[in-house]
């Protein structure tokens, strides 16, 4: 689990995320996605239950790196996606698998979650467990979008996990 931040950051090389065909199937114990958590330290409460529960969330995917920005980081990537300013903190799930030639799901990157829309955080970590009850549930899913489309429709949660369909290169490098 890497609590610390990006170290290849800090070193002065490029973190690049790139995802990729997985030519076998794909097992609960293999690599797929990376987590970063975006917070400024808006919504106190709310980072302290999702701070608490790190342990947890390490527990449940130990095969999957868990990147903690700082807040000096997490402000940095809102000043360039300020449309996401007050919506931290932000769980963000980079899916390395690239999926096949589905419909509509050639910009996937992967998805997240917006805890800052939530004050309370008795519900902000009920969201945060049926999150990684979802990620546990999907992980071996060769269409991991479509999977979020129908929990969204299914919860109409439109507001509180969104798809990240036109990210660039360019947006990801900046975690």
């Amino acid at each position: 689990m890497s609590h610390q931040p990006d170290h290849a950051i800090e070193n002065g090389k490029r973190f690049r995320l790139k995802a990729k065909a997985h030519p076998e199937p794909i097992s609960r114990e293999t690599p797929r996605f990376h987590f970063f958590l975006i917070d400024t330290g808006w919504n106190g409460p709310v980072s302290k239950v999702l701070r608490s529960q790190l342990p947890l969330f390490h527990h449940y995917n130990p095969q999957d790196p868990l990147y903690l920005l700082t807040h000096e980081q997490s402000a940095r990537i809102l000043r360039n996606a300020p449309e996401h300013i007050g919506l931290d903190p932000i769980v963000v799930v980079f899916d390395l698998l690239r999926p096949g030639d589905a419909d509509g799901v050639e910009k996937y990157r992967g998805f997240r979650l917006n805890l800052g829309l939530i004050k309370n955080p008795e519900q902000a970590l009920q969201r945060l467990q049926h999150f990684l009850r979802f990620v546990a549930i999907n992980r071996t899913s060769q269409c991991i979008e479509c999977e979020v489309k129908r929990e969204l429709h299914k919860e109409g949660l439109g507001n509180m996990v969104k798809i990240l369909r036109e990210a660039s290169e360019a947006s990801i490098e900046m975690l």
